[in-house]
């Protein structure tokens, strides 16, 4: 065994670049006052599209690229003010074109291109138009109207324009408000998706020191610094790196990672790295790079979410109803209106008087003196009245604020979830974690604080039980190989930052950060050691979570043999170990005993809840040339399956043909390098970039023990209560990490999620078992430790085939699949790669578990909001259409009004989607199950709401309908009484009203009854079917107001009035809706179709309130009245025979797709 004791110098201070690999650039900056810029930006663009060798050697390669874009591949690019807005002005800023937005009038030009709306418009035009006309009057028509003397009751009946201007008014405000909602939720969308793009952060060298900075903040000349997970942000060249892939699939279509050199040096923004790290000249950016070019041509594709997908279909639905309502609407008015009139028999009158009938005992009349007067034809003016009634059935049925509602909650609840530190990428998660029933979520950072510190440990052969640690005892020899082996074998990106009067700020790998800090406590500065090796490394293996280990291998002092630096798992290491390194720097070999000692530590640590490393090294002859082939993956795993190549070697190929379909081999596989058994078995392959050989795969054994270490995060105080809540709310919390089975249970059982009964294994155990024991394990299953990706994807694959609905959490680029499986995926902000943030739907800002438990009550507000409106809307839906189907068909008309039935569908969609979509979450909704993942929208508590509430209201509206004028506090006893028949020249009614002092009554007018009262005229028998028409409008409408009240609630909760001060909308759309009812029956009159000014008195007023009023204890009364037990749908259910419009409304979500060519049926 050799070993070397290479001094650490501390001549700088200045922040290291990444370690270059033997493939030297030479750096050429440019002069400091030469200001210009030499290539221009499409020069540069079209090299890198068209991948131009032959023009970057022109330029002298990177080097003279970087020259001329005034720029250091080694320091970056200057701090100079002057020089970046020249920079920015000559190549650009990086920011994409967003997609273009519609404006206000786009939107609202939508609103009403609606064939619904268009035919609405249309008929009140039509209405307009014959009413200014044609009027509703005229003397010569009404014989005994001649005798009123006031010439104002005439007047009042000419306003037949009135009602088609209303319309219009109304189609025109509606459509106002609804095109504001939607203008803005696209505002809120927007300044969303600003925020998104605002989280993005881009590492580079700034005067050699690696820095942050917003992705928008980039520019041509910065020297980018890659790590694995990360996006490349700027189109650019490879400068130097460590084995760097890319995954182009995004750009090129290329499925397989490409290898990145000197030799294969052009980069494109939008690619993701998969492997390896490096530094990049980034030479195009935002409109110049190809990924800005191809997001210039896209255009803004928002899809629904499938809770609106489903309540379109479910909207769609009810349009047809009420369609078909409409329709029969239509029919029952034209036919009591045409039977009549094709029946009316024609009268001889005078011809110079048609009020005087010709003497009836004349058996043929002279048509010179007399003719016979027929039915009044000018009344088919009337078909228009019944087409707009009908399409304002449509209109009020078809339930457009069920969408409205879903956008409206979402938008405000998205906003909110962002300050709370929930970014929402996608939205349909945010309705899919109401139903969530699983979350399996990492550790790190995410149940603990992801702050890292070393606190016990064991270095050659010195056992310290606190830090920091002296170092009185360790030779020099030690300390060399303890900080190289911290220093150089960790990720460039990972570093320490110290201001004075502040505590260190650390950036990157927080484990590797906690190593580096409990160097800085030794006094060993992890910057000088980097800087005095950044020519020796000679090839370095990242960490994965298959690995489960980092190598890097440095060249010692004389070049003549490789060091192999590695840290990772104790439990993978302390197997490969074969001596350990005394106080003195010499190696001996390790005893058994010895190794039992260090694996009894190494559980003690773990026992603690401490995260465990062991650090080692072994020194290997380099690689040779001789014999090597070109590089390629000799074994690649996929799927836990090896796939082998023709370099593996023959004996090695044969044994795992042999053995290929044993899972014990496939679970031996999830750390690929355990195949090879010794050096020699390692290939040895050519870098076709620098020519030199290099290891195919890490060489790890033979290893030299140095360090063990216990890496302490604590938990996150709000952590423990934050999983009890989850567990109240019926949702199983599950810990799945990279750690050892005993920390993982430590922390499990600080978090209350390992509890006694549940099942904590490894990630090797898990991937053994077969699915069907997989199945009968998830119920107790608890922590997963030494989880693999495969680990993590499968157990989302087979609770999701339980019927479970699954959360996931991820920080890293193996995560991304597990993330993709998941219903949700929940990625860390702080901590997360790009690839993983990409391909998540909510990234977790602040990485903690607690803003996930945060993201489940929104999730289950936004449903329950949803839930809210739909109860109110359709309650809403089948009293109007109700009551107006039944006046028509017994020939009382449509007891609401065109007008008022577009009032009405104001209130119940715009305004009651605002206030009914914005209800905050409270902790209450932890307090019950998750509904399946196949469970009605409609639950069995809302149909009974529904049920009760529209039954109450139909009966009320019915009975003032029809018993209205027989209830004597009303005062009106005329309403809906037959007219007066327009050819006698007598009142023929036999309804009776009181006398006024301003009516010249003739005898004939006399009440036969009542002395005191006289035989109706037209106008008093529609004035006072008008005040009753109001009187049900105005009931009607403050039903609904208080029924509102009681959607609040609507999974059985009894009091309404919780929390209701807290929704300043929700006020507020109560308080707007009844003064503008208020308003409407005051002082609107003939526009809204209600009694003129005053409207109601006082005694009316009291009846429509306390009909209304009553909803309040009755709602109350029917929480009291038992429903089905409700029990969640994990597995689709198997519908039998019954209405497919039935099954249809109260199980939304299960309507089946329309059959695509390929399917198979």
């Amino acid at each position: 065994m050799m070993t070397s004791a290479s001094a650490t110098t501390t001549t700088t201070t200045k922040q290291p670049t990444p370690a270059p690999t033997p493939e030297v650039v030479v750096d050429n900056p440019p002069g400091e006052h030469d200001m210009s810029f030499a290539v221009e930006p499409i020069s540069l663009q079209q090299m890198l599209k068209t991948k131009d060798k032959k023009r970057l050697s022109e330029w002298r390669g990177v080097a003279g690229v970087a020259s001329q874009l005034h720029t250091s591949i080694t320091q970056g690019r200057a701090d100079d003010p002057q020089l970046e807005a020249l920079r920015t002005s000559h190549f650009g800023a990086n920011v994409f074109p967003e997609p273009p937005h519609r404006n206000f009038l786009s939107l609202w030009f939508e609103t009403i291109k609606d064939a619904t709306i268009i035919i609405l418009i249309i008929a009140a035009l039509v209405s307009l138009i014959l009413g200014l006309a044609i009027p509703d009057f005229h003397v010569n028509d009404h014989c005994y109207n001649q005798t009123v003397v006031n010439e104002a009751k005439i007047d009042e009946r000419q306003a037949g324009w009135i009602e088609g201007a209303a319309i219009l008014l109304a189609v025109l405000v509606a459509s106002l408000v609804t095109a504001i909602n939607n203008y803005s939720k696209e505002l809120k969308f927007r300044a969303l998706s600003k925020k998104e793009k605002g989280t993005r952060i881009v590492k580079v060298l700034k005067a050699g020191e690696m820095v942050q900075i917003p992705f928008a903040e980039l520019q041509v000349g910065d020297v980018v610094v890659l790590d694995t997970g990360d996006e490349v942000p700027a189109d650019g060249l490879y400068i130097q790196g460590f084995d760097l892939k890319l995954d182009e699939s995004q750009v090129t279509g290329e499925s397989l990672p490409v290898r990145k050199s000197s030799s294969e040096p052009f980069m494109l923004s939008g690619c993701k790295v998969t492997d390896g790290s490096g530094t990049m000249l980034a030479c195009c950016v935002g409109l110049f790079t190809e990924w800005g070019k191809t997001m210039a041509c896209l255009e803004e594709d928002k899809k629904d979410t499938p809770l609106q997908e489903n309540l379109d279909a479910l909207a769609t639905l009810i349009g047809k109803f009420g369609m078909s309502v409409a329709t029969l609407v239509f029919l029952v008015l034209f036919f009591w209106w045409l039977i009549p009139a094709l029946m009316y028999d024609c009268k001889w009158v005078y011809k110079t008087d048609n009020c005087i009938e010709a003497p009836s005992n004349i058996t043929q009349y002279d048509t010179s003196l007399y003719e016979c007067v027929g039915y009044n034809w000018k009344n088919a003016v009337e078909i228009v009245n019944f087409v707009v009634i009908s399409i304002t059935i449509v209109v009020v049925a078809v339930p457009e604020g069920l969408p409205l509602a879903v956008t409206i909650s979402l938008a405000y609840s998205i906003k909110q979830m962002y300050k709370q530190k929930n970014l929402v990428r996608h939205l349909k998660a945010c309705e899919t974690m109401s139903n969530c029933t699983n979350i399996c979520s990492d550790k790190t950072g995410t149940l603990t604080e992801n702050c890292m510190t070393v606190v016990q440990g064991w270095i050659a052969g010195k056992e310290f039980i606190e830090a920091p640690v002296t170092t009185v005892g360790f030779g020099q020899d030690v300390l060399n190989v303890v900080s190289e082996g911290i220093s150089l074998n960790s990720a460039s990106s990972t570093q320490i930052k110290r201001e004075d009067g502040r505590p260190p700020e650390t950036i990157g790998n927080r484990t590797e950060c906690a190593l580096l800090l409990f160097l800085a406590t030794q006094g060993i500065d992890y910057n000088d050691v980097r800087q005095s090796h950044s020519n020796d490394i000679y090839q370095r293996f990242s960490f994965s979570s298959s690995r489960k280990k980092m190598s890097t291998l440095v060249w010692d002092g004389a070049r003549t043999y490789l060091r192999n630096h590695v840290k990772g798992a104790p439990e993978l290491l302390l197997k490969r170990t074969t001596h350990v390194l005394n106080l003195d720097g010499k190696s001996t070999a390790i005893s058994e005993s010895l190794r039992g000692n260090l694996a009894a530590l190494i559980e003690n640590y773990a026992h603690r809840g401490l995260r465990t490393l062991c650090l080692a090294f072994s020194d290997i002859p380099p690689p040779s040339s001789i014999g090597a082939k070109p590089m390629q993956q000799d074994l690649k795993v996929s799927r836990g399956v090896p796939e082998l190549r023709a370099s593996t070697p023959k004996s090695l190929r044969d044994s795992v043909k042999s053995q290929g379909s044993n899972r014990s081999l496939r679970s031996s596989c999830r750390d690929e390098e355990l195949i090879y058994d010794n050096l020699q078995d390692i290939p040895i392959v050519v870098d076709s970039d620098t020519g030199k050989a290099i290891f195919s795969q890490s060489p790890d054994f033979n290893l030299t023990l140095y360090g063990i270490v216990g890496i302490h995060d604590p938990v996150r105080l709000e952590v423990p209560q934050a999983v009890l809540d989850c567990q109240n709310a019926g949702i199983t919390v599950r810990m799945v990490t990279g750690d050892s089975i005993e920390t993982a249970k430590r922390i499990a059982e600080q978090c209350h999620i390992l509890k006694p009964g549940g099942e904590a294994i490894e990630g090797p155990t898990f991937s053994d078992l077969s699915d069907p024991q997989v199945d009968q394990l998830l119920p107790r299953l608890q922590v997963i430790a030494r989880c693999a990706p495969s680990d993590k994807r499968r157990l989302v694959q087979r609770l999701i085939e339980n019927g479970e609905v699954v959360a996931v959490t991820g920080d890293g680029a193996n995560d991304v699949q597990a993330l993709k499986e998941a219903d949700v995926g929940l990625a860390m902000g702080l901590r997360g790669t790009d690839i993983t943030k990409q391909a998540s739907d909510i990234v977790i800002l602040d990485d903690n578990f607690k803003s996930i438990v945060k993201a489940v009550m929104w999730g289950r507000s936004v449903y329950d909001n949803i839930r809210k409106f739909l109860q109110f809307q359709l309650t809403v839906n089948i009293v109007a259409l109700t009551i107006v189907v039944i006046g028509a068909i017994t020939e009382r008309g449509a007891p609401l009004k065109a007008i008022q039935l577009l009032w009405v569908n104001m209130i119940m969609d715009t305004m009651a989607a605002l206030a009914l979509g914005t209800e905050k979450p409270t902790q209450k909704l932890l307090e019950r199950k998750p509904f399946g993942r196949y469970d009605r929208l409609i639950s069995n508590f809302m149909i009974r709401g529904m049920i009760i509430h529209a039954t109450y209201q139909i009966f009320v509206l019915l009975l003032l309908l029809y018993c209205g004028r027989y209830i004597p506090f009303l005062k009106v006893p005329c309403a809906y009484a037959p007219l007066n028949d327009p050819l006698s020249p007598a009142l023929t009614t036999s309804c009776c009203v009181d006398n006024a002092q301003d009516i010249d009554l003739s005898e004939y007018t006399i009440c036969p009854s009542n002395p005191d009262q006289h035989l109706a005229f037209d106008f008093e028998i529609q004035k006072q079917t008008d005040v009753l028409q109001t009187i049900i409008f105005n009931a009607f409408v403050f039903c609904q107001v208080f029924n509102e009240i009681n959607c609040r609630k609507v999974n059985n909760e009894w009091n309404v009035w919780s929390k209701i001060w807290t929704n300043w909308l929700f006020l507020a759309i109560l308080v707007i809706t009844v003064v503008m009812q208020t308003i409407i029956v005051c002082f609107a009159g003939q526009w809204m179709g209600v009694a003129p000014m005053p409207g109601l008195n006082g005694v009316q007023w009291a009846t429509c309130l306390i009909v209304a009023v009553v909803t309040i204890p009755l709602g109350l009364l029917s929480t009291f009245i038992p429903v089905p037990v409700y029990k969640p749908r994990k597995a689709k259910p198997k519908h039998k025979r019954r209405c497919g419009f039935l099954r249809r409304l109260l199980n939304p979500a299960q309507v089946a797709p329309e059959p695509q060519p390929g399917d198979i049926l």
